[in-house]
């Protein structure tokens, strides 16, 4: 069984007013997950992969904030990804509309259709928005509190996210003069998902940390988080909740 991955998707963010902007990210995404089933009288099942994503983002002027529209170019996986590469090749080109509000904090994405590829990867789109803005000041921190929910009915997750920020050094991000800024964060994971032997409730809590560069304008150029959650899955296939580890690390960075 695989956890929904969620955190694979680079959404550019700003606060000041200016013209429409499209900038083009690459996603490096490595992703390890380990069910320790021997209290059901089974074994350890792990498995480990790695994608790469490709996506344009383009940010124009909104009432009372921003729109994003998010184009998925390509998405790669490796030869142990279990999501079937036609799956990954047939998400190509779909489209997912947002929001930013003027403080730069951004929305939800959602698919701009019906496509079914689109909608099996959204989760893997919804998760990741660095919060950014034009005009950071090194010192300057914030935090923020999130609810997401991946999925609909029995098919469904939902992760609190509770994230402090720190603008904490100035710096320079391919040729650009930018603020990195820090991310620390815990969560807690709720939610069900169908299985072969039933269906299974998944809760559990995760922390994570990471950093990212914000331009002078707002605009994001890129970044690098890693989390880890301890979960549990319970349900009639197991006489007590077994334990789940999923480590997820992020890579982001523009493109020319």
């Amino acid at each position: 069984m695989l956890l929904r991955v969620a955190g694979l998707a680079a959404i550019a963010t700003g606060a000041s007013v200016w013209a429409p902007s499209t900038t083009r990210y690459r996603i490096e995404q490595s992703l390890s997950q380990e069910i320790d089933a021997t209290a059901a009288g089974g074994a350890k099942q792990r498995i480990a992969f790695n994608t790469t994503s490709f996506v344009t983002v383009t940010l124009a002027d909104s009432a009372g904030g921003k729109s994003i529209r998010v184009v998925v170019d390509s998405i790669r996986g490796d030869s142990t990804t279990p999501v079937p590469p036609a799956v990954l090749d047939s998400a190509r080109g779909s489209v997912f509309n947002g929001f930013l509000d003027k403080s730069g904090k951004p929305t939800g994405l959602q698919p701009s259709g019906s496509a079914p590829a689109a909608t099996q990867i959204q989760g893997l789109l919804s998760d990741f928005f660095p919060w950014t803005r034009a005009g950071l000041r090194i010192g300057e921190s914030w935090a923020d509190t999130t609810l997401k929910t991946n999925g609909t009915g029995s098919d469904s997750v939902t992760v609190r996210r509770v994230s402090v920020y720190k603008a904490a050094a100035g710096d320079t991000r391919e040729s650009r003069k930018a603020v990195r800024v820090t991310q620390d964060f815990t969560s807690s994971v709720a939610g069900t998902q169908p299985t072969p032997n039933g269906p299974a409730h998944i809760d559990g809590t995760g922390t994570g940390m990471g950093f990212y560069y914000v331009g002078s304008d707002g605009r994001y150029l890129g970044g690098s988080w890693q989390q880890q959650s301890s979960l549990r899955i319970s349900g009639s296939f197991a006489t007590q909740p077994l334990p789940i580890t999923i480590v997820q690390k992020t890579r982001v960075s523009t493109l020319k």
